[in-house]
């Protein structure tokens, strides 16, 4: 196992627009595949869901804004090497002056599904909520089943 450089966490980010999402649901761990925009120049995560008053995200959310997104990646060359990178902070909404550059980042580098809407509603019938992460704490690891110089 190495650590990865801040470099290389940021282009492991820019490359990889979609990780795990883990909250903190009354008691319970809660987690999803989230799509993401990354800015590496102020390490900022927006991501967008669906807003529905009664929806379980939203109601962690609220109750905790503590949240850890998980992004790993399997190396597209050397198949033996894997790497993650583990971002904690606070999860906050994005103000409405700061829509702009958090739409166009996410139209950067998140992954996207197919058009075919959010639950079974098209999207353009969907509101939706853009959250930022501020990032707490970020550490990126890569493994592989043998480095250079093991025998």
């Amino acid at each position: 196992m190495r650590e990865l450089d801040r470099a290389e966490i940021d282009q492991m980010l820019v490359r990889r627009g979609i990780g795990v999402l883990a909250m903190v649901d009354g008691k319970q761990p809660y987690a999803i595949p989230i799509s993401f925009g990354y800015d590496s120049s102020q390490m900022v995560f927006p991501m967008q869901w669906g807003d529905w008053d009664d929806s379980r995200k939203n109601r962690a959310i609220e109750s905790n804004p503590n949240v850890c997104l998980t992004v790993y990646e399997q190396d597209a060359d050397t198949q033996e090497v894997w790497r993650s990178v583990v971002i904690t902070g606070e999860i906050y909404e994005i103000e409405e002056e700061d829509r702009e550059r958090a739409f166009a980042t996410l139209a950067t580098n998140a992954e996207f599904p197919a058009d075919f809407g959010v639950w079974g509603i098209p999207f353009d019938e969907v509101d939706f909520r853009l959250f930022g992460l501020a990032t707490e704490k970020c550490s990126g690891r890569e493994f592989a089943a043998k480095y250079e110089g093991w025998d």
